[in-house]
């Protein structure tokens, strides 16, 4: 009798087993949703950090090809290289709105120079923190609030307080 009262019964899952199912899909969702804008992040980042390095090189052949002249660097925030880096290169960061650029500061990428050295810092997504390069070939993160980098010495911030 009871074999009977089984095969008769229509299958199907109940409401309590589909919201289980459901929710357990949500939090998996999430959890993967969470872990991959961490990679994008950590991308971007990456980017950024190339590209301001490559600022390095840059600059140097930027003095030799100056080194007639006794301010070396200067203008070499308006370089087409840096100029490029800004408009083409860097994934936009718009919270960098301090630093002033003509026309806006749409890249996030702060560069000042002088007759004698040059610093570029632009900030990083997902956290409080910021890409600087300069002159003497130093590329290190520093602290957001330490960008955009004003006042002499146009120079990386030796100290990391903060990080």
């Amino acid at each position: 009798m009871k074999l009977k009262k089984y095969l008769n019964k229509k299958g199907g899952f109940t409401l309590i087993e589909l919201l289980v199912v459901i929710s357990i899909i949500a939090v998996l969702a999430t959890i993967i949703l969470f872990s991959v804008t961490q990679y994008i992040s950590k991308g971007k980042n990456s980017s950024i950090f190339g590209n301001l390095a490559v600022l390095v090189p840059a600059g140097e052949t930027y003095y030799n090809t100056n080194t007639n002249t006794p301010n070396s660097y200067i203008g070499f925030c308006d370089s087409d290289l840096v100029r490029e880096t800004k408009e083409n290169r860097l994934p936009v960061n718009t919270e960098n709105v301090n630093c002033y650029v003509e026309g806006g500061n749409p890249s996030g990428l702060c560069c000042e120079d002088s007759d004698s050295e040059w610093v570029a810092c632009a900030f990083e997504f997902g956290n409080g923190n910021a890409f600087c390069v300069d002159s003497r070939g130093f590329k290190r993160e520093i602290d957001k609030t330490q960008c955009p980098i004003t006042g002499t010495p146009f120079r990386c911030p030796e100290s990391l307080e903060g990080i």
